[in-house]
């Protein structure tokens, strides 16, 4: 995760004054993060069933909420937020005791540098956790949608490993006079030839796989012979291809002209149920729980499934009533299922003796509660079959689906752990997947020297990005970004200049784009488009004194209005160095420019610094707009820390704004200014057309 991205935090710590010190620690370290203090199991919980979180910190031995509670819950709930805890214990005892319980890592109390590492560690492994689960969705969505179009193809296509049919479409099927694909597959391709063609066809396929052409499909004409054994003239073309991760060679069978009309046809919904309930079936079932697994990682939102089972299938149906009398008991149990089902609910009967019930959006009590009361109705029920009435139990597992459920079959694995764990306990009933916690210097000179380097070949260059006005101000105001060229790349140089700690680099870097972003400005002025710019300062400059007296010469010899320049600080940086920020923004605002604080709204209380130091304008972070935006949140914690600051008199810009849809929202609530994609991309003209507000 980027220094530059808002940290979701989690704090459980039984003295308030504590968990202040760790939340200004992490800005004193140029992390921003927005803090949330959790003093109860069922704060947590709705806490991670609303929001996403990125890190929970946890005292080892609390008081109001005990962390291996926190943890469990985490766990219960399948969210993905890392674990570290605090302890005052020395020796290795208190780690081994927090690992067990689940942590991530256990800190010694005041070892800042140590935690600081650690926090780092694991906000890295959780952003290559969720890339690797949205590559994953990515990647099964694709096969899904690749497997759809095999199945529903005119043409009749086979893939053969070692000679058999692992896979054939229900045209290659019929193409061949059977009735269902399960009567070709898994057996071998040979076989369905004459037996005149066998010798030929086994070198041939031979051939094909040893030369491995997955570009040029290889012609091959042979007779095979039909389910009832008429021969029929073929021709297909044959390639190597991988399918379900193994090498093999793809069949195909262009469709005749004469069938085009029946292949064309889909799949009927008829091909979609089970025969003997009229509920989905496996195949279609698993499609729907990928896409609500799907829907429920974009949405943040929490699913579950719970997975059904009769208790004792054979002894207490097959046996008592014979195969008919239990298809007539699976109709009855799925009517059961069904005269059960809420609204947005999906049944399937799923093997012989199980079934699915899906639920989009759920809780882990409310999933719980219905598993319950579904166990004591078919507990209830009296079944009628073949003539014999029959008392039946079932057992249930339930696992929820959440960003960290990667696929169907991952889901389907969980609920049947769960069932599992259900009938340890007996006939009737269920049980709550929930995961085993215990499975879950050189740079730095390197950095400096490509940045002190750059300052000195000039390899530099500004973007400006345009903030526009949403209440008709006419201001032409331009965020100003630097990027450092290095051969083909374009980096920003702030974030580990930063991470350096090297105070006279980032004031030299900081006067450097001032002086380069002023002169830009004066050009625009000298060519009748006056405009605004905003600069970044960085913790260097704004505890360097000597600044504002430079700044009063630059401005004079560029020509430019110091009320046309505002200087960018970070909230971090503000809480971390108050008298020093307090003595700076009223230096510059007695020149005239003006002052802006970004990343606002992090930490437990981000109005209190401005008690101290006067701002002319807020950034709001951009985390409360990702929110909306993104995870699909509603906008009441944006727009209350805009009416907020608006009661202070203080100016805002939301930034990151990337859909109009945003527009109508922001501007009800008085926001200023808007910035990001929506209105324009940082380009290296000041060339906006403002004339749109």
């Amino acid at each position: 995760m980027s220094s530059d991205n808002t940290i979701r935090l989690l704090l459980i710590h039984d003295v308030p004054a504590e968990a202040q010190r760790l939340v200004s620690m992490l800005q004193n370290a140029g992390r921003p993060n927005r803090a949330q203090h959790v003093a109860s199991e069922a704060a947590l919980t709705k806490l991670l069933q609303e929001h996403t979180w990125d890190l929970l910190i946890a005292a080892e031995q609390g008081k109001q909420l005990e962390a291996a509670t926190a943890i469990r819950t985490i766990n219960k709930l399948q969210k993905d937020v890392p674990a570290i805890l605090l302890t005052e214990r020395e020796g290795s005892q208190p780690v081994v005791e927090g690992l067990k319980a689940g942590a991530r890592d256990v800190v010694t109390i005041d070892e800042d540098q140590h935690l600081l590492l650690v926090i780092q560690r694991e906000l890295t492994a959780l952003e290559e956790r969720r890339q690797a689960r949205q590559h994953d969705r990515r990647y099964h969505a694709t096969l899904n949608r690749a497997k759809e179009l095999l199945d529903s193809s005119k043409d009749a296509i086979a893939y053969i490993s070692d000679g058999l049919i692992v896979y054939a479409n229900d045209s290659f099927a019929e193409r061949f006079g059977y009735t269902d694909r399960d009567d070709v597959e898994y057996q071998p391709l040979i076989d369905m030839l004459t037996e005149g063609e066998q010798p030929d066809a086994r070198d041939f396929l031979r051939n094909c796989a040893i030369s491995n052409n997955e570009v040029e499909a290889q012609e091959w004409q042979f007779t095979a012979k039909t389910a009832n054994g008429t021969p029929l003239s073929t021709k297909a073309e044959v390639l190597s291809t991988i399918y379900d991760d193994e090498r093999c060679l793809q069949v195909r069978i262009a469709a005749s002209s004469g069938n085009t009309e029946e292949l064309e046809a889909q799949l009927s919904e008829a091909k979609n149920r089970d025969a003997a309930t009229g509920l989905y079936n496996r195949q279609r079932f698993v499609q729907l729980l990928d896409n609500a697994i799907t829907a429920a990682a974009g949405s943040q939102r929490t699913g579950g499934l719970i997975y059904i089972e009769i208790d004792r299938f054979e002894e207490s149906v097959q046996q008592v009533v014979g195969v008919a009398g239990a298809d007539q008991l699976h109709k009855k149990f799925g009517e059961l299922l069904q005269s059960s089902a809420r609204r947005g609910d999906i049944i399937a009967r799923y093997g012989e003796e199980s079934y699915c019930l899906l639920m989009p959006e759920t809780t882990p009590d409310s999933a719980e509660s219905r598993s319950r009361e579904l166990l004591q109705k078919v507990a209830d029920t009296i079944f009628e079959a073949a003539g014999k009435t029959l008392h039946i139990t079932a057992s249930i597992g339930i696992s929820l689906m959440s960003e960290t459920s990667g696929n169907a079959d991952k889901v389907l694995e969980q609920a049947s752990k769960a069932h599992d764990q259900a009938t340890a306990k007996g006939e009737g009933h269920f049980a709550l997947y929930e995961p085993d916690s215990e499975q879950q210097g050189d740079a730095d000179t390197y950095h400096r020297a490509r940045v002190t380097q750059a300052l000195e070949a000039g390899n530099f260059k500004l973007l400006y990005q345009p903030i526009l006005s949403l209440q008709g101000s006419g201001e032409k105001l331009y965020e100003v970004l630097v990027r450092m060229v290095d051969g083909k790349e374009e980096l920003a140089p702030i974030a580990f200049l930063e991470a350096l700690g090297d105070a006279g680099l980032s004031t030299k870097m900081d006067r450097w784009v001032i002086l380069n972003a002023v002169k830009a400005a004066a050009a625009q002025n000298a060519k009748g488009e006056p405009v605004s710019v905003l600069l970044h300062l960085t913790a260097a400059s704004l505890k360097d004194n000597s600044l504002p007296a430079w700044l009063g010469v630059a401005f004079k010899a560029a020509k430019v209005a110091p009320k046309t320049v505002t200087f960018q600080l970070r909230a971090e940086d503000i809480n971390s160095n108050l008298h020093a920020a307090r003595d700076f923004a009223k230096q510059v605002q007695d020149l005239g420019c003006r002052v802006s604080v970004c990343h606002f709204g992090t930490g437990l209380s981000p109005f209190k610094a401005l008690e101290h130091v006067k701002v002319d304008i807020a950034k709001i972070d951009a985390s409360f707009v990702r929110e909306v935006q993104d995870e699909g949140e509603d906008s009441e914690a944006l727009v209350k820390l805009v009416s907020q600051l608006k009661e202070i008199d203080t100016q805002v810009i939301v930034p990151h704004v990337e859909q109009a849809s945003m527009l109508p929202t922001l501007w009800q609530s008085g926001t200023d200014y808007i910035q990001g994609y929506y209105v324009q991309p940082p380009g290296e003209e000041m060339n906006f057309d403002f004339s749109l507000d």
